[in-house]
């Protein structure tokens, strides 16, 4: 399993352990604590019990995508190429 290795509320590390360690894991200090996490990273915060990435990703909206037959009709220039292209008057 994995666990963040937590100083100060914030993941300074995440090692792999088989079960969680009961001491400071080595090479860190007092006041690190393991805390069972299997999708963190370093730089993420903890807090009353819950991980929070400090920079989540940003959603943006994208509008439908218009049709071809859509795109064509919104621009008359494309129309009469298409028409040319057909044969049509």
């Amino acid at each position: 399993m994995n666990y963040a290795i937590v100083k100060d509320g914030v993941v300074v590390n995440v090692i792999e352990y088989v079960e969680q360690p009961t001491t400071p894991p080595p090479g860190f200090e007092d006041g690190h604590v393991a805390i069972q996490a299997d999708a963190v990273s370093p730089g993420w915060h903890y807090a009353n019990g819950t991980f929070t990435d400090p920079n989540p990703p940003v959603v943006v909206e994208m509008p439908a995508p218009m049709s071809l037959t859509d795109m064509i009709l919104a621009d008359p220039t494309e129309l009469a190429k298409l028409k040319q292209a057909l044969g049509i008057s």
